[in-house]
């Protein structure tokens, strides 16, 4: 009988570790399911947010088509420039299926592009925030971060004055990929980057749109400085607007600032936008934004003008 008893218990014993460990794969079996369904959500909440992005680039350049083909006159058609972002703010956010997206576009002319601006030019937008010994010291440790040597400007730095500071950063000796890279820039901090992002860009071309242009980014032009742009903006104020270099030239003569538009690095109608599009799945988290430059070109065919993507860039936020 004992014996019997015993094997009973031993049976009863096995038995329990195998409910145990049966407990535990099918534990790990949910888990494992679990991890599973959140991952496919993920990338399903990704697709559909990329995919929405994508589609409002695509619905901003046939916006954009749409408007200057409203256009019929030069100034209208440089007009239409100064409420892009309005214009799009107002499209609001756009249902896509179960996804949305949200566009915003920005005339690149308005800014100035730290990449090709010349120097004289960053120095006039540096001292409208710091002092003239500080601007000129920034402006020599930008060139010496984009350009492709190691020998320092007078005021500026390269990787071993970076080294000698315990920066963790050394010039990239290229452009600039991301205005977030100033504050890596010896001499740049954060309360003067922030300052300076309104008023610049590292995805334009170099050259200003008289119609759009804030002041700062007017007086930053040597042969405009702060009498010129205070007169340009003046006049755009009064509904004013220049539809062609001639019509600039004019205005400038009239503030006293008797150059041509070229030489001065003025245009009147911009030859890049960016479109800043976000999209997202309704109900998650996840939001992936695309920034595409758009080149302009032809903008007097009836059709509305040429838009080409020079370029891309996309990421989750």
């Amino acid at each position: 009988m004992r014996r019997c008893g015993g094997e009973r218990g031993v049976a009863l014993m096995l038995v329990l570790w195998v409910v145990i460990v049966l407990a535990a794969i099918a534990s790990g079996v949910v888990v494992a399911a679990r991890r599973q369904a959140a991952l496919v959500a993920a990338l399903r909440a990704r697709a559909a947010a990329r995919y929405a992005a994508e589609s409002g680039v695509t619905a901003a350049t046939s916006a954009l088509q749409a408007l200057f083909r409203g256009a019929r006159s030069p100034e209208d058609r440089a007009r239409v420039f100064g409420y892009l972002d309005d214009a799009a703010r107002s499209w609001g956010e756009r249902p896509l299926g179960a996804a949305r997206y949200q566009v915003a576009v920005a005339d690149l002319g308005a800014r100035i592009d730290l990449n090709s601006a010349n120097p004289e030019v960053l120095r006039g937008l540096l001292q409208q925030f710091v002092d003239a010994d500080r601007a000129a010291t920034l402006v020599d440790a930008l060139e010496d971060w984009k350009d492709e040597d190691d020998a320092p400007r007078e005021q500026g730095a390269e990787a071993a004055d970076y080294a000698t500071a315990e920066s963790p950063f050394r010039p990239s000796n290229g452009p600039l990929l991301r205005l977030e890279e100033l504050t890596r820039i010896r001499g740049f901090d954060d309360s003067l980057a922030a300052a300076l992002a309104p008023y610049v860009t590292v995805l334009g071309d170099g050259l200003v749109n008289v119609n759009t242009a804030p002041e700062p980014v007017l007086a930053a032009i040597p042969e405009l400085g702060a009498p010129g742009a205070e007169f340009l903006v003046g006049a755009r104020r009064r509904g004013e607007v220049w539809g062609s270099a001639l019509a600039t030239q004019q205005a400038l003569r009239q503030a006293g600032r008797g150059r041509r538009v070229r030489e001065t690095g003025l245009i009147t109608m911009p030859e890049r936008v960016l479109v800043v599009s976000r999209g997202w799945l309704d109900g998650t988290p996840l939001t992936h934004e695309v920034q595409a430059v758009l080149e302009i070109s032809e903008l007097y065919r009836p059709e509305g003008p040429t838009l080409r993507v020079v370029s891309w860039t996309e990421r989750d936020r």
